[in-house]
């Protein structure tokens, strides 16, 4: 069995900085960590490998070669491969960009029974990348995923709680599933792993190692949005309003009070 998981590195949040003149987030080497959502995927993953040993794992990453010490550290914890997608022609990419990008990318890795994502990046919180993936793929797709069972390396089962409801899917694979971040915590790497991990140099890939790849599509100029501004949130000063009376008393006010901002 395949699988392969979608890890992003991205900035610590307590650390972010931003660059004005192209309006993105200034990806420091010394500053990146791994996703921790795309940490619960892997999790997933690796207890898969756990039951079933005949199970391969390649994590696939897309960013600048600073991403590298990172990915290193899948390694650590049971990873057989990890792949770094890296061109400069990427950058300033939106969701839709990226998830052309990274479906191309694993097409030209390989089939894969299984892919496993995260359910959103600290950095977008759009939780529409690994959809637009599975679109790509043609495969099918199961968003925010609390736990994952595999029935005879041909179907799974995921499961999926909201609002204190359990359910259930099944699928058969090859399939696409998104995990809720927290729904399972990363184990600690192994010492043996980690002295692997030294030496260990990961997969690079440029766009150019891509087949029938359609280079307008991805980039600044090849993305559906942009970033149009940042703005700084402090809550040093946060005040609380209540507002009573009737429903539509209650509306206008919020109304008034959404206005405020706009």
């Amino acid at each position: 069995m395949k699988i392969l998981v979608c890890i992003k590195q991205v900035v610590d949040p307590e650390k972010v900085e931003y660059n004005p003149e192209t309006r993105t987030i200034k990806r420091n080497a010394q500053h990146l960590m791994n996703n921790p959502a795309d940490l619960s995927a892997l999790e997933f993953a690796l207890r898969i490998k756990d039951v079933y040993k005949d199970v391969h794992i390649t994590t696939l990453s897309m960013g600048p070669a600073e991403c590298e010490s990172k990915i290193k550290e899948l390694i650590e914890v049971g990873c057989d491969s990890c792949v770094l997608l890296s061109d400069k022609r990427l950058a300033g990419s939106d969701a839709y960009s990226t998830a052309y990008a990274l479906a191309k990318a694993i097409e030209k890795l390989g089939n894969f029974d299984l892919v496993l994502c995260g359910e959103s990046s600290l950095d977008g919180e759009t939780s529409i990348v690994p959809p637009q993936i599975a679109e790509y793929l043609n495969i099918p797709h199961i968003s925010f995923a609390t736990n994952i069972k595999v029935f005879d390396l041909q179907r799974i089962e995921i499961e999926r709680k909201f609002k204190n409801q359990l359910f259930r899917f099944e699928v058969k694979l090859p399939a696409l599933v998104s995990v809720k971040k927290d729904s399972a915590f990363l184990r600690l790497p192994k010492l043996s792993l980690m002295i692997k991990a030294l030496s260990y140099t990961p997969q690079v890939l440029s766009l150019d190692d891509l087949e029938n790849f359609d280079f307008s599509k991805v980039g600044a100029e090849g993305s559906k949005t942009s970033v149009d501004r940042f703005v700084e949130q402090s809550f040093e000063d946060v005040k609380c309003e209540i507002y009573e009376g009737l429903e539509a008393a209650q509306i206008e006010c919020i109304a008034d009070l959404v206005m405020r901002f706009l």
